[in-house]
Protein backbone atom coordinates (compact mmCIF):
# COMPACT_ATOMS: atom_id res chain seq x y z
CA UNK A 1 0.00 0.00 0.00
CA UNK A 2 1.53 3.64 -0.77
CA UNK A 3 0.85 6.89 0.79
CA UNK A 4 0.69 10.14 -1.01
CA UNK A 5 1.28 13.43 0.09
CA UNK A 6 -0.50 15.77 -1.89
CA UNK A 7 -0.50 14.97 -5.45
CA UNK A 8 3.36 12.82 -4.59
CA UNK A 9 3.00 9.44 -3.74
CA UNK A 10 5.10 8.10 -0.78
CA UNK A 11 7.09 4.62 -0.80
CA UNK A 12 5.66 3.07 1.81
CA UNK A 13 8.38 1.71 4.13
CA UNK A 14 8.58 -2.03 6.20
CA UNK A 15 9.00 -2.04 9.82
CA UNK A 16 12.20 -4.78 9.19
CA UNK A 17 13.62 -1.85 6.95
CA UNK A 18 14.09 0.47 10.20
CA UNK A 19 14.53 -1.63 12.51
CA UNK A 20 17.73 -2.96 10.28
CA UNK A 21 18.77 0.75 9.81
CA UNK A 22 18.77 1.61 13.55
CA UNK A 23 20.89 -1.57 14.13
CA UNK A 24 23.54 -0.01 12.09
CA UNK A 25 22.95 3.62 13.32
CA UNK A 26 22.95 2.79 17.18
CA UNK A 27 26.85 1.89 16.94
CA UNK A 28 27.77 4.68 15.01
CA UNK A 29 25.99 6.61 17.71
CA UNK A 30 27.92 5.37 20.11
CA UNK A 31 31.09 5.51 19.00
CA UNK A 32 30.37 9.73 18.12
CA UNK A 33 29.22 9.99 21.62
CA UNK A 34 32.69 7.97 23.34
CA UNK A 35 35.49 9.37 21.68
CA UNK A 36 34.77 13.19 22.65
CA UNK A 37 34.01 11.30 26.37
CA UNK A 38 37.80 9.60 26.32
CA UNK A 39 39.35 12.69 24.98
CA UNK A 40 37.99 14.65 27.65
CA UNK A 41 38.93 11.91 30.23
CA UNK A 42 42.28 12.04 29.59
CA UNK A 43 42.21 15.98 31.05
CA UNK A 44 44.79 18.74 31.32
CA UNK A 45 48.48 18.14 32.23
CA UNK A 46 50.93 21.35 32.80
CA UNK A 47 54.35 20.32 33.47
CA UNK A 48 56.79 22.83 35.26
CA UNK A 49 60.16 22.65 34.86
CA UNK A 50 62.52 24.86 37.35
CA UNK A 51 66.32 25.01 37.66
CA UNK A 52 67.59 24.96 41.03
CA UNK A 53 71.10 26.40 41.93
CA UNK A 54 72.91 27.03 45.47
CA UNK A 55 75.76 27.76 46.58
CA UNK A 56 75.59 26.77 49.92
CA UNK A 57 76.53 29.57 52.90
CA UNK A 58 78.78 32.13 51.30
CA UNK A 59 79.85 29.21 48.29
CA UNK A 60 81.60 27.84 51.63
CA UNK A 61 79.67 26.04 53.94
CA UNK A 62 76.46 24.12 53.47
CA UNK A 63 75.61 22.30 50.67
CA UNK A 64 75.97 23.09 47.05
CA UNK A 65 72.75 22.20 44.68
CA UNK A 66 72.63 22.19 40.74
CA UNK A 67 69.55 20.44 39.81
CA UNK A 68 66.23 20.47 37.71
CA UNK A 69 62.90 19.64 39.05
CA UNK A 70 60.43 18.43 37.26
CA UNK A 71 56.83 18.53 38.46
CA UNK A 72 53.05 17.95 37.70
CA UNK A 73 51.64 21.57 38.30
CA UNK A 74 47.92 20.21 36.52
CA UNK A 75 46.62 16.76 36.11
CA UNK A 76 49.01 13.88 35.54
CA UNK A 77 51.91 13.86 32.95
CA UNK A 78 51.87 10.77 31.03
CA UNK A 79 53.98 8.05 31.05
CA UNK A 80 56.59 8.07 27.74
CA UNK A 81 56.68 11.92 27.96
CA UNK A 82 60.13 13.19 27.43
CA UNK A 83 62.71 15.67 27.84
CA UNK A 84 66.02 16.92 26.69
CA UNK A 85 68.78 17.96 28.71
CA UNK A 86 71.97 20.12 26.97
CA UNK A 87 74.95 21.34 27.99
CA UNK A 88 77.81 23.25 27.15
CA UNK A 89 80.18 20.24 28.10
CA UNK A 90 80.24 16.83 27.63
CA UNK A 91 77.57 15.10 29.76
CA UNK A 92 77.84 11.97 32.02
CA UNK A 93 74.70 10.12 31.55
CA UNK A 94 76.38 7.57 34.73
CA UNK A 95 76.82 10.86 36.73
CA UNK A 96 72.85 12.13 36.18
CA UNK A 97 71.22 11.24 39.21
CA UNK A 98 67.15 11.10 39.30
CA UNK A 99 65.31 11.52 42.65
CA UNK A 100 63.08 9.68 43.01
CA UNK A 101 64.90 6.57 41.29
CA UNK A 102 63.29 4.72 38.45
CA UNK A 103 60.76 7.45 37.67
CA UNK A 104 62.77 8.93 34.51
CA UNK A 105 65.35 6.68 31.95
CA UNK A 106 68.53 8.31 30.91
CA UNK A 107 69.98 8.05 27.57
CA UNK A 108 72.83 9.70 25.96
CA UNK A 109 71.90 11.88 22.38
CA UNK A 110 75.13 13.46 21.77
CA UNK A 111 77.89 14.09 23.90
CA UNK A 112 76.39 16.93 25.18
CA UNK A 113 72.84 16.04 25.81
CA UNK A 114 70.44 13.30 26.94
CA UNK A 115 66.79 12.12 26.65
CA UNK A 116 64.92 11.91 29.97
CA UNK A 117 61.78 10.15 29.32
CA UNK A 118 59.27 9.49 32.55
CA UNK A 119 58.60 5.85 32.94
CA UNK A 120 55.91 6.57 34.91
CA UNK A 121 52.77 8.72 34.89
CA UNK A 122 54.08 11.71 37.40
CA UNK A 123 50.36 12.89 39.54
CA UNK A 124 49.45 16.62 40.28
CA UNK A 125 51.74 18.04 42.74
CA UNK A 126 54.63 15.30 42.57
CA UNK A 127 57.82 16.07 41.23
CA UNK A 128 60.87 14.37 39.70
CA UNK A 129 64.29 15.87 40.47
CA UNK A 130 67.42 16.11 38.19
CA UNK A 131 71.11 16.25 40.12
CA UNK A 132 74.01 17.85 37.85
CA UNK A 133 76.83 17.81 40.39
CA UNK A 134 78.04 14.83 39.35
CA UNK A 135 79.11 16.21 35.78
CA UNK A 136 81.33 19.43 37.22
CA UNK A 137 84.83 18.53 36.58
CA UNK A 138 87.19 21.31 35.54
CA UNK A 139 87.78 23.88 37.99
CA UNK A 140 87.18 27.29 36.19
CA UNK A 141 85.04 26.06 33.45
CA UNK A 142 81.56 27.85 33.23
CA UNK A 143 78.90 25.55 32.38
CA UNK A 144 75.20 25.81 31.07
CA UNK A 145 72.74 23.10 31.44
CA UNK A 146 69.05 23.51 29.68
CA UNK A 147 66.34 21.30 30.31
CA UNK A 148 62.92 21.35 28.29
CA UNK A 149 59.68 19.66 27.46
CA UNK A 150 59.98 17.67 24.10
CA UNK A 151 56.56 18.37 22.39
CA UNK A 152 53.58 20.06 24.23
CA UNK A 153 51.68 20.21 27.85
CA UNK A 154 48.23 20.06 28.09
CA UNK A 155 47.50 23.33 30.50
CA UNK A 156 43.89 24.29 31.30
CA UNK A 157 45.08 27.95 30.45
CA UNK A 158 47.94 29.02 28.15
CA UNK A 159 48.09 31.86 29.51
CA UNK A 160 48.41 30.50 33.14
CA UNK A 161 50.89 27.58 32.06
CA UNK A 162 53.83 26.82 33.91
CA UNK A 163 57.51 27.38 32.07
CA UNK A 164 58.56 23.75 30.02
CA UNK A 165 62.22 24.71 29.96
CA UNK A 166 64.63 26.12 32.60
CA UNK A 167 68.29 26.88 32.09
CA UNK A 168 70.88 27.29 34.80
CA UNK A 169 74.40 28.51 33.86
CA UNK A 170 77.49 27.81 36.95
CA UNK A 171 81.22 28.39 37.72
CA UNK A 172 82.73 25.08 39.16
CA UNK A 173 85.12 26.21 41.97
CA UNK A 174 87.06 25.37 44.77
CA UNK A 175 87.34 26.81 48.18
CA UNK A 176 89.01 25.55 50.99
CA UNK A 177 89.55 22.51 49.54
CA UNK A 178 85.80 21.32 48.30
CA UNK A 179 84.72 22.13 45.37
CA UNK A 180 81.19 24.32 44.72
CA UNK A 181 79.67 25.90 42.49
CA UNK A 182 78.85 29.69 42.08
CA UNK A 183 75.56 30.70 39.99
CA UNK A 184 75.57 32.87 37.22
Amino acid sequence: MEKTRGSEVLPEIERRQVVKTAAWAAPVIAAAVTVPMAAASQGFWDVGITGRCSTGLLGILGQSRLDFMITAVQGTIPAGTAFTLSSSALLNVAALGASPNGLLSISLLSGSSALLTLTSPLVQGSSVGINLLGQLVTVGLVYTYTLQLNGNDHPSSPTTAAPNSASLSVLAQINLGVSSVVCL
